[in-house]
């Protein structure tokens, strides 16, 4: 089996996110935002996935002294293209970008990893594609509803 990268081009994935929060950008009485515009999942917490489900046999093809700098940024978006459509579900996206750590002042920043967008201490590698990706497929279409999570 071969692994390929296939990437969305970025201006895609701008359209779905900014669609995304001009749908969602309702704000609580504390001034904070209702929604996430995006969630953080640390690179560890994949790995620990990928190990459970045997995907990966053990940490020995893992570069260990990264695993603390990086992470998956999941953006939410929205597929939908115009106001018209109907929202469901179905028009529901999330928006995958590789981050790296990054100190800002005092503060330590995940930096999205994006073809174009200049980070200061960009990784070793380079982009094979433009570093966003769109696979997942949304729930409740590609769901267990048998799952716990599913009805809480």
């Amino acid at each position: 089996m071969s692994i390929k990268t296939k990437s969305i081009p970025v201006l895609e994935a701008q359209t779905y996110v900014k669609k995304w929060q001009l749908e969602n950008s309702a704000i609580n009485k504390k001034g904070g935002l209702m929604h996430a515009k995006a969630f953080l999942i640390p690179a560890g917490d994949l790995i620990d996935c990928l190990l459970e489900m045997e995907i990966l046999k053990d940490l020995s093809c893992i570069n260990t002294s990264l695993v603390d700098s990086a992470g998956i940024r999941a953006y939410m978006g929205i597929d939908r293209p115009s106001t018209d459509q109907m929202p469901s579900a179905e028009t529901e996206k999330l928006v995958l970008v590789a981050t790296t750590k990054e100190v800002d002042g005092t503060k330590t920043i995940h930096r999205d990893i994006i073809e174009g967008y200049v980070i200061k201490n960009p990784p070793a590698h380079k982009l094979i594609g433009t570093g966003v990706f769109d696979f997942t497929d949304p729930c409740p279409s590609s769901c267990d509803p048998k799952s716990p999570l599913y009805n809480p």
